[in-house]
């Protein structure tokens, strides 16, 4: 059930109906003074079974390992929750369920990537590798992150859960149980207990950011796969300037499927009363790789943060140290994408640039400091500067999706090769003024979104009540982009993962 379809349009309309009607038994009752507390948990129960008819859609197998992991990590988490409990005891529950949950990953996402490596090192030249035919689950990296993160911060003092439908709900909601954003329990558990009522300012937030995922997904994202996917499929083919196109178009089509993905998915909680995490927040105009960072798969970055690097021991023992975890972390974090060297090459590339760019501030930072002056401003607050770091920066992690979207290090190798000046193009390549164009768009809305952080746009466009119609005919024009500039309709790229 992909969201931009008419299934899904039909399922969630049902499904916020249904919400806001059962949500109405909270209400007091004639001659009580207590609310009824049987329209939470109705609501609870539907958005649960609502949230098992999604996953469930995919294929029937998905759900029984869904509901088993679900169980087992709700009953683990009581176990290194109860601080009656001597610690040792808690920590052998805590490493138990962490270990399962990461062996349940590693099983049906690296069990055939680590046969082909045996194979490769013992097994006759020409003979292919034995395949295991393991059918990766959806969305089985992201339900295991959430089961970590839970167990670990219950194990740190974090709310235990005592209400296993409460704590299914926060692990199987929907809108983020595919591709995110990852959703740690204290985000949303809180709200899960809560009685929001229903607030139409809330509810046109929604429909606005699913407007604007759709909009990404379909009119920018597919269009311009229709060239990368092209290019990438026999990069020999193309020169240097079509195969550089294909490089840009798939950092904007890997931007505009992922974060059109997160606003369809924050959009429909809004609906449904809820709020879950920002997970991108204008990449491509970051200064430096390590902004990027923080503005890029937000929700990611977090926790590789919080479960892995400072695990690993973070920046505590010094320069060498820290610079080792940041390879690690990264390079962990490019195998979680995918089982693969080109994504384990892309993590360790971003490591490498976020070690150059922490030299590059333990070096620049005194002289920074010296460059103001009454009439100036610092160097790191200088215009061109910031341009400069800007376009750099986005050069270099456009540079790096080329390994994140090559099938095979083979592929990305020629992809590089074609970048190069002088490459000529052996088939005839016509219609690529669309593509260029969609780019605009989708760097002018970066550049929007960064005067005030876009908030006057939206305020233009529909929060006071007399410019409602504004707001109205942005969402018509939005929905006819979709119907009359769409592209071929693909899956999510994460899906994969």
């Amino acid at each position: 059930m992909l969201f931009p379809t008419w299934t899904f349009l039909f399922f969630l309309v049902v499904v916020v109906g249904a919400r806001w009607l059962l949500s109405r038994r909270t209400r007091r009752q004639p001659g009580s003074a207590r609310p009824c507390a049987g329209g939470d948990e109705l609501v609870r129960a539907w958005l649960l079974f609502a949230s098992y008819v999604f996953y469930l859609s995919w294929g029937p197998l998905y759900g029984v390992l869904l509901a088993g992991v679900t169980v087992a990590t709700w009953a683990v988490g009581r176990q290194v929750g109860d601080t009656s409990r001597a610690q040792p005891i808690r920590k052998r529950w805590l490493v138990a369920g962490v270990v399962v949950n990461l062996g349940l990953l590693a099983f049906f996402k690296y069990a055939q990537f680590a046969v082909d490596q045996v194979h490769l090192l013992i097994a006759p030249t020409g003979e292919p590798p034995p395949a295991l035919g393991i059918v990766l689950p959806l969305g089985v990296s992201f339900f295991t992150f959430h089961a970590v993160s839970y167990l670990v911060d219950s194990y740190r003092g974090g709310e235990v859960e005592r209400s296993l439908s409460t704590f299914a709900l926060y692990f199987v909601f929907f809108p983020h149980l595919i591709a995110g954003p990852i959703v740690r329990a204290r985000e949303l558990v809180p709200q899960l207990h809560a009685r929001p009522r229903f607030d139409p300012a809330q509810f046109a937030d929604g429909i606005d950011l699913i407007l604007r995922g759709l909009v990404k997904k379909m009119v920018i994202a597919d269009r311009l796969a229709e060239h990368s996917d092209k290019v990438f499929a026999d990069p020999h083919l193309y020169g240097t300037g079509t195969t550089w196109l294909a490089m840009l178009c798939y950092a904007g089509q890997i931007y505009g499927d992922f974060s059109g993905y997160t606003d369809i998915a924050r959009g429909a909680s809004k609906l449904m009363g809820y709020e879950i995490p920002e997970n991108f927040r204008l990449p491509y105009l970051a200064g430096s790789i390590t902004e990027f960072w923080r503005r890029w798969h937000m929700t990611l970055s977090r926790w590789l943060r919080d479960y892995l690097y400072i695990a690993l021991g973070g920046n505590r023992h010094g320069e060498a140290r820290r610079n080792l975890n940041l390879f690690l972390t990264m390079g962990l974090g490019g195998l979680w994408h995918g089982a693969g060297w080109t994504f384990v090459l892309w993590g360790v590339f971003h490591g490498l640039l976020l070690v150059l760019h922490k030299l590059w501030v333990t070096v620049t930072a005194p002289l920074m400091d010296r460059a103001r002056t009454p009439a100036s401003r610092p160097l790191r607050q200088n215009f061109a500067w910031r341009i400069f770091a800007t376009v750099a920066t986005f050069c270099l992690v456009a540079l790096g999706w080329v390994l994140f979207r090559a099938p095979d290090l083979d592929t990305a190798l020629v992809v590089y090769d074609r970048l190069l000046p002088g490459a000529k193009s052996l088939t005839p390549v016509t219609g690529l003024a669309v593509y260029w164009a969609v780019l605009l768009v989708l760097l002018a809305s970066q550049l929007i979104g960064a005067w005030k952080d876009g908030k006057w746009l939206w305020r233009w466009l529909g929060e006071a009540p007399e410019r409602a119609w504004v707001r109205g005919l942005v969402w018509l024009l939005a929905i006819a982009a979709c119907f009359f500039f769409a592209g071929k309709p693909a899956e999510f790229i994460y899906f994969a993962f």
